[in-house]
């Protein structure tokens, strides 16, 4: 059995884990709009939390929220 790899993409976060909860709110609206389909929280990229790293199912999706969000 061959499990896909998730697409990950890196965003930056300004205000910490104030920023994620507006990142997570884009992408819930986005989610609800069926513009993407499910994603997972990743991990801080450093220890001052200034990007996070989420991961989509596919390549398509992982593009749609990096246009729609860091435009």
């Amino acid at each position: 059995m061959v499990i896909p790899t998730p697409h990950t993409v890196t965003f930056p976060v300004t205000e910490g884990i104030f920023g994620v909860g507006r990142l997570a709110t884009g992408l819930k609206a986005l989610e609800g709009a069926n513009q993407i389909g499910s994603w997972h929280v990743g991990h801080w990229i450093d220890h001052k939390h200034t990007a996070i790293r989420i991961q989509f199912d596919n390549d398509e999706d992982a593009r749609v929220a990096t246009l729609s969000l860091l435009v």
